[in-house]
């Protein structure tokens, strides 16, 4: 038991890097447009905006995924990069299917990689609420309530 969780806690870790730095480059992204003075408080400006911010975090997950998919293609759990992708899949994101099974050896590294995709969705839905607020208090100082393209 030792073993899974010494490796579990190392890929929680790494994991957990790749999301500060996702979530890190997000931010300078997004100080660095809004306030950006060409850029007007509208509808597809915000809409634009909010996609760019969901497909950074989006993309750290699926590379997390992967990077615990990998783990498991190194532990010989299985013999494809698709099942083994998949099967991380739905670790990360909480669903528990049991389709698809770890042997006894490894099984803890599937409860460990679950808490690490809790973890990681909240920090994301965490790091879309300052940029909501930011882009509303943008039509709020602006006043550009009702404009759209």
């Amino acid at each position: 038991m030792l073993i899974p969780l010494l490796l579990g806690s190392i890929t929680v870790f790494i994991s957990m890097a790749i999301q500060v730095v996702v979530v890190v480059l997000m931010i300078r992204y997004l100080m660095r447009i809004l306030n950006n003075k060409d850029h007007t408080s509208s509808f597809s400006f915000d809409a634009y905006v909010i996609c760019v911010v969901l497909l950074m975090l989006f993309t750290g997950h699926l590379v997390q995924i992967g990077i615990w998919a990998q783990l498991f293609m190194y532990l010989g759990e299985f013999n494809d990069f698709e099942t083994a992708y998949y099967h991380s899949t739905v670790n990360f994101a909480s669903l528990g299917y049991g389709d698809i099974v770890m042997s006894e050896k490894w099984r803890l590294l599937g409860a460990l990689e679950a808490s690490n995709g809790v973890l990681m969705f909240g920090l994301s839905a965490g790091t879309m609420m300052p940029v909501m607020t930011n882009l509303y208090r943008r039509h709020r100082v602006t006043g550009n309530h009702e404009q759209t393209d």
